[in-house]
């Protein structure tokens, strides 16, 4: 019966028109989370790279922000920058326009501050504020141990990991049982001070046996203090984030690329912040601090000692007496399930050293800056000509210098590092102001084949941070408060091989969004993407490079019938093309429900999804709505349907439960290892405040 079932568009269409007369009257959700939401989704859609704790400590940042507001009368640089909601040029205008003219009076008053409009003052309002009050800081920082917020956060869920037999007895490859739990506690004291502790295991993966006798999978602690004094302005002991200038030597941290924010194109913010979430791989162990030497000069010292997940290779005794043992490999996906990534877990010692001096004037600064890495076993990646140039051996050093400027309507930003093997790599970037209406940008990067880096995250196409050359253009384009006009173009070369690509290679991308807002109640955008890489070919008669490409076509929908309900709609269609061959193409729609009854403790959201997809190529990412610190941004191929729902219940100041049900239902798979039928997931949470 499967077999002989078909989707096609117009079912599509009828499926959601009658989704609307099934959703349950009993389903409530938040409506409050529009700006974070839609930040997420346009930083995340395309970077399957991205974790979920990228997004866990930007949504819990502007949680605190929401229980206690950015001032704007006194909020620095780098405090806009952490913000996220705003672009580089807004917020040079905003600190241009706070100096020129005084402390703003009401948040009225930010309409009048250059390339600010309507849309972007109502998303920051929810986090900031506009007081008169000085800030000072008469309470004493150690009582922030005994002061402040606190929250408890516990997290259970199950899911079936690949290669789990759920019959007694029998043999499985995964060594847990498919459930996974989480918990966490955070304390916040005046934003100043911040300490906590996180214990996590995955689904599969063992708990307080076999391999985990110790009990949770991952542990982590940190302590954060920012503003302590003039002299102290930030330190981290235990568990922290931390970049450096573009992302050239170092970006642990926040860094969205290429996306519909077509501006946004600026690292910045805290060199250093603690580090809270459930990932397992990109943050540090150890120490850290910013200095603040005289009124211009900052210095930031860090030092990281931990253990790190590889492949590790032993020589054969036989034939290799006093062979090293080397690794081939650093593994990130945090998961211990099997007998091999259990072997790898905690298989590396790592220690990671840096400095960095900058000098900070009214409109810009530069700076220096030094990182060092060092591993206890030699890295020796398995031989393969696209790894000519990759790093090898125990130490690595690299040496980068930054800087960003204003100038009336210009922003200048840049990064050019230097790896040990005398390889260069450099990344500057323009924001300019046009118009108060028209904002463009520009980024030029040249990132050498054999530069060397560990932790490079730059403005890039792709990551590593190497063997790149390219120019980015983007535009944002505003007109009548209800129009606005995002838009990109960006072509590369890549002068080295890669994975899957024998030769040197070219791309290009271009992306457009239109979005029109009628009012506060009703907004709709039209998204186009197109992408075009080169890769080997795959037949004979035709060897070489051949060109793939990449088309999708978007149209969304929000509309908020009333106070209490918001229905969000969407269609999307893609095609995928390699060379002259018949393109495949792939559709995914949605309709969702967000409603809230004013007075009630219970909320929640649903959402119900088809998806075509003719193979893998064709697959469409889209963000759903998760509990609260979780990000759900699933990859739809094949045939099938999905629904999730989540809940909500406050029914006191101090104590929040959460809870989320999703199912696929796979009809057709797409690839080898695809499989068909329903894979459910549920997890609960409860948060406890005092």
């Amino acid at each position: 019966m499967h077999q002989k079932y078909r989707i096609t568009y117009l079912e599509t269409i009828k499926l959601i028109i009658v989704s609307l007369f099934l959703l349950p009257v009993g389903v409530w959700a938040q409506i409050d989370d529009d700006a974070s939401s839609e930040l997420l989704e346009n930083f995340f859609r395309d970077n399957e790279s991205a974790t979920e704790s990228d997004a866990q400590l930007f949504l819990e940042y502007l949680e605190r922000l929401q229980e206690r507001p950015l001032n704007l009368n006194t909020a620095t640089r780098e405090d806009l920058e952490n913000l996220r909601l705003l672009n580089a040029v807004q917020i040079e205008n905003l600190i241009a326009y706070r100096d020129q003219f005084g402390p703003f009076l009401s948040a009225f008053e930010l309409q009048a501050v250059p390339t600010l409009e309507i849309q972007d003052i109502r998303r920051i309002l929810p986090f900031t504020k506009i007081s008169s009050e000085l800030d000072t800081r008469n309470t004493r920082i150690i009582r922030g141990f005994s002061s402040g917020q606190n929250e408890l956060q516990m997290r259970f869920g199950y899911a079936v990991p690949p290669n789990y037999s759920s019959s007694f007895g029998q043999n499985t490859a995964v060594e847990g049982r498919p459930f996974a739990s989480a918990i966490r506690y955070r304390h916040n004291f005046d934003n100043r001070l911040r300490f906590g502790f996180t214990a996590e295991s995955d689904p599969g993966e063992a708990i307080f046996a076999k391999s985990n006798p110790q009990g949770f999978d991952f542990y982590s602690a940190h302590l954060f203090a920012q503003n302590l004094n003039k002299t102290i302005k930030a330190i981290a002991l235990g568990d922290y984030s931390a970049r450096f200038g573009q992302g050239l030597l170092l970006q642990t941290g926040f860094s969205p690329g290429k996306s519909a924010e077509t501006v946004s194109i600026v690292r910045g913010g805290r060199k250093i912040n603690a580090y809270g979430a459930f990932g397992e791989t990109f943050f540090f162990r150890g120490a850290a601090a910013s200095l603040n030497l005289g009124k211009h000069v900052e210095l930031t010292a860090l030092y990281s000692h931990r253990r790190r997940d590889g492949n590790v290779q032993y020589p054969d005794s036989t034939d290799q007496e006093d062979a090293d043992i080397i690794f081939t490999s650093l593994q990130s996906s945090g998961y211990h399930r099997t007998a091999s990534e259990i072997a790898d877990e905690k298989a590396l010692t790592e220690q990671v050293a840096g400095l960095s001096a900058s000098w900070q004037g009214k409109n810009g600064q530069i700076g220096v800056n030094g990182l060092y890495i060092s591993y206890d076993k030699p890295w020796s990646p398995s031989p393969a000509a696209y790894r000519q140039f990759a790093f090898t051996g125990k130490t690595l050093t690299g040496t980068s210098i930054d800087y960003n400027w204003r100038w009336r309507n210009f922003f200048v930003f840049g990064e050019t590092a230097r790896s040990d093997n005398g390889a260069i790599a450099a990344v500057n970037g323009l924001l300019l102001s046009a118009h108060r209406n028209v904002t463009l940008s520009a980024v030029h990067r040249s990132l050498a084949k054999d530069y060397q880096s560990i932790y490079a995250a730059p403005f890039a196409e792709s990551s590593g941070g190497n063997n790149e050359k390219g120019l980015y253009l983007g535009a944002d384009i505003r007109w009548e408060r209800r129009w606005q006009f995002n838009f990109y173009a960006d072509a590369w070369r890549h002068p080295w091989l890669r994975f899957g690509v024998s030769s040197p290679s070219t791309g290009r991308e271009f992306l457009a969004k239109l979005q029109w807002q009628k009012s506060k109640s009703f907004l709709t955008y039209l998204l186009w993407q197109t992408e075009t890489k080169e890769s080997d070919s795959n037949l004979e008669e035709t060897p070489g490079l051949v060109e793939n490409r990449r088309d999708r076509l978007r149209l969304h929908v929000i509309s908020k019938v009333n106070r209490n309900m918001e229905l969000r709609s969407r269609i999307e269609v893609t095609r995928y093309q390699i060379g002259d061959l018949k393109a495949s193409h792939g559709y995914l729609a949605y309709q969702e429900a967000v409603v809230k009854i004013l007075g009630s403790p219970l909320t929640g959201s649903i959402r119900y999804s088809i998806f075509d997809t003719r193979d893998y190529d064709t697959r469409v990412y889209t963000y759903e709505n998760d509990l609260f610190s979780a990000v759900s941004i699933p990859a739809f191929a094949g045939r099938g349907s999905r629904y999730y729902l989540n809940l909500r219940y406050k029914p006191r100041k101090w104590l929040i439960l959460e809870a989320r049900m999703e199912q696929t239902n796979t009809i057709r798979a797409v690839t080898s290892t695809g499989t068909t039928g329903k894979k459910r997931f549920w997890k609960i949470q409860a948060r406890f405040k005092w």
